[in-house]
């Protein structure tokens, strides 16, 4: 992720093109190999779903690079 850059992870269900069902932010963390922990808070979702990650950022640069993600109850 470039220096400074920052944005927006929004949470989709079953299709990009769906409402959100969440976000978060998620901003500059010093380099690419500096990792933080960013919880997104959504609740009341059941069933099983497709799960879609959608980026936004008003800049021209790399946003973010995921390692991974994790539901939990």
């Amino acid at each position: 992720m470039a220096g400074g850059v920052s944005g927006l992870v929004e949470v989709r269900l079953d299709s990009r093109s769906n409402a959100p069902v969440g976000s978060f932010a998620v901003g500059d963390t010093g380099g690419r190999q500096n990792w933080r922990t960013v919880p997104a808070n959504i609740s009341g979702i059941t069933g099983k779903h497709d799960v879609y990650l959608t980026f936004a950022s008003g800049q021209p640069a790399d946003l973010v690079s995921v390692n991974w993600f994790t539901f939990t109850p």
